[in-house]
This record gives structure tokens, C-alpha cells and sequence, in this order.
């Protein structure tokens, strides 16, 4: 449970560009002028008789985004405090292999054509909704979760690697940094297959 709730948060992460594209495209400044100057009596009385037409397709889309956007920002957050957690023995690494392209092609294959949505209708955006729902659940199921372009941008790197004490075992290394082979490092477990890394000189 603790690794799937793992996986969703990077894959929120992952699609950060994502969010903060769909946030710029359904920027509405008079619906945010509404926001901040709300009469919560009017509000309230809006909710109880499920009258929410005031509130557009793009509106949603804006608000879902900004949220998304602040859970990505959390979800690094906690990948970072993941550097004061306690870490593995030092090994050693070899058979180190650059994975990186695999940001690239999740890039391409699964944001950027959605990317272009027509927030102001309503089947698109529920459209919208479902394709990042399937492919949440496809990018969890497969074990795909660092193919993270978000992480690509801070940083972060894909290898795999053999470690020297585990030779008949292939990882996926997601390390803040370069690897090559002889390299020292200690990890953290992400799931069986895929560590977080750091070098140690």
C-alpha cells in the first residue's frame, strides 16, 4: 500500500508540466476576481441547491490544476526528505546503463498530446479526466513511475545497474546526479526493483 501511494504521488509529480500548462490555458481572471471577493453566505446557498452554473468547465480545470500543482510540490517535498531517511550500506555499482530517454519518451507519448485540450468544454475535459486517470493506473501497474520528466528537470537521473554483491539483478537507479560504473552509492527502496540513490565519494 505504501509503495502504490508512493507511485500515485510521483506520478502527480510526473505530470506537474502538465498541470501548470492546463492552469495557464484555463486562467479566467474574472473567476478568480469572484474567488477572492466571495460572499460565503451566497456560496453556501449555491451549494445546497447544486447550483454550480457559474462555474465553467475551465474553471474547474483551473482549480483541479493549481491543486494537482501544490500535491506535486508536496510529493517532491517528500522525496527529498526521502535524503534524511535512513539509508543502505554503501555498495558499489557496474553494468551502468543511462535510462534517461525514458523521460523524454513519457514526455512525448503521454503529456504533451494533452497538452492542447479545449478546456472550455465540458466532454473534453471529462475526456481529459479519464485519460489521466488511465494512464495513472497504467503507470503505476507497470512500474513505470520514474519516467518522470518533472524530476528530469531538477535533476534527477535513470540508470540501471548491476550491484556488485547482487550480480544476477538488474536496478532502475534514480539518482540526484551522474553514475558510472565503480561508482559507491547507498540507497533507499522504492519498490524490489527501483532505488533511490546517492553517490558517496
Amino acid at each position: 500500500m505504501r509503495n502504490t501511494f508512493l507511485k500515485a504521488i510521483l506520478y502527480i509529480l510526473s505530470l506537474w508540466l502538465l498541470f501548470f500548462s492546463l492552469a495557464i490555458m484555463s486562467y479566467d481572471k474574472a473567476f478568480l476576481l469572484k474567488i477572492i471577493n466571495i460572499d460565503f453566505a451566497v456560496a453556501w446557498q449555491h451549494l445546497k441547491a447544486f447550483d454550480l452554473s457559474f462555474i465553467k468547465s475551465a474553471n474547474y480545470i483551473f482549480i483541479l490544476s493549481v491543486f494537482f500543482m501544490m500535491v506535486g510540490v508536496l510529493s517532491l517535498g517528500l522525496l527529498y526528505m526521502g535524503f534524511l531517511a535512513g539509508w543502505s550500506a554503501t555498495y558499489i555499482i557496474e553494468d551502468v546503463s543511462d535510462e534517461n530517454h525514458e523521460h523524454l519518451a513519457f514526455l512525448t507519448t503521454y503529456i504533451m498530446p494533452l497538452v492542447f485540450t479545449d478546456v472550455d468544454k465540458k466532454r473534453t475535459a471529462i475526456n481529459l479526466a479519464v485519460m489521466i486517470f488511465a494512464i495513472g493506473v497504467i503507470y503505476v501497474k507497470t512500474n513505470r513511475f520514474y519516467s518522470n520528466p518533472s524530476l528530469a528537470v531538477i535533476g534527477f537521473r535513470i540508470y540501471k545497474a548491476k550491484i556488485k554483491n547482487e550480480p544476477d539483478k538488474v536496478f532502475v537507479l534514480v539518482c540526484h546526479g551522474r553514475l558510472i560504473s565503480g561508482s559507491k552509492i547507498q540507497y533507499i527502496k522504492l519498490d524490489d526493483d527501483t532505488l533511490l540513490v546517492r553517490e558517496i565519494s
